[in-house]
């Protein structure tokens, strides 16, 4: 019963993390936009998005296995995840980039603002959990 409960919380988990990941994006886009880097976003380029962040959803779902004890190589490996997966769906399979300066200085502020805004959003409640813990363990140990 309890792989279960992990299994449903780590899904909604990825759930939330998507969503918020999902709605970062398209403000950023939508801002980067509006400064004429990128061409204005229209429906297909939101599926495209929306596809971009559902497989790097699912892939950070899947590396949620993993045993990361680490909280740099947590964070180096789940942003590693996103800047690969979204120059291997804007470069093959969606073809979205333009080759310029300045897209991919626009791009690489997005992904960096993208992934510290939903990591922070998505694992706030983690760490309240991992505060609260920390401060029973201190008034254990006085």
């Amino acid at each position: 019963m309890k792989s279960k409960m992990c299994i449903r919380d780590r899904i909604i988990k990825a759930l939330a993390s998507f969503t918020v990941s999902y709605a970062f994006v398209v403000i950023a886009y939508v801002v980067i936009s509006s400064m004429g880097v990128f061409d204005p976003i229209d429906n297909e380029m939101a599926f495209q998005l929306l596809g971009t962040c559902f497989v790097t959803g699912v892939i950070h779902f899947a590396m949620g296995f993993l045993n990361i004890r680490s909280n740099i190589c947590f964070l180096l490996l789940y942003f590693g995840t996103v800047v690969a997966v979204v120059f291997f769906m804007g470069l093959v399979v969606y073809d979205y980039f333009l080759m310029n300066v300045t897209f991919f200085v626009c791009l690489a502020a997005m992904l960096v603002v993208v992934f510290v805004g939903t990591y922070l959003i998505a694992y706030y409640d983690d760490w309240k959990k991992v505060q609260e813990i920390n401060q029973i363990i201190q008034k254990n140990k006085q």
